[in-house]
């Protein structure tokens, strides 16, 4: 016997957090990134895919030999008429088989004004499809 009402709909959605503990709103994007850092002696360098980026950090997908907490230097090709993005100083915050994260260091007006300007414009085309991620307000 089926239970159900032609007038209620069933919500087969996935529901998002309910509280998300990053600080800032994430883009869903995909741009290319290389990354560099020192290990002691040893020189680490690399090439990603940069993911869920923010004003406060980003994923990186792609394998890392950096350990947690180092210092690493980005340059993100953000795909906005202007020249990739370096940032120094960036700090490996997780570390998983396939990806990384890692938190900004204070940024100046303009890389803050940049990375803000991407986020804005990627989180509104990505709420067009109900796939905006949940953020604190503070």
């Amino acid at each position: 016997m089926k239970l159900s009402h032609p007038f209620l709909k069933i919500n087969n959605q996935k529901p998002h957090s309910l509280l998300d503990r990053r600080y800032a709103e994430r883009a869903p994007i995909r741009y290319r990134i290389n990354y560099s850092g020192e290990e002691g002696a040893r020189i680490v360098t690399g090439e990603g895919t940069l993911k869920d980026l923010s004003k406060t950090g980003c994923k990186i997908l792609g394998a890392t030999t950096s350990s947690l907490g180092s210092s690493l230097t980005l340059h993100l090709y953000l795909e906005d008429g202007q020249a990739p993005m370096c940032l120094t100083n960036v700090t490996v915050s997780w570390i998983a088989s396939d990806s990384f994260a890692v938190k900004f260091p204070k940024l100046s007006a303009e890389e803050r004004k940049r990375l803000q300007d991407l986020v804005w414009k990627n989180v509104s085309l990505s709420s067009l499809v109900d796939q905006r991620t949940a953020f604190r307000i503070v």
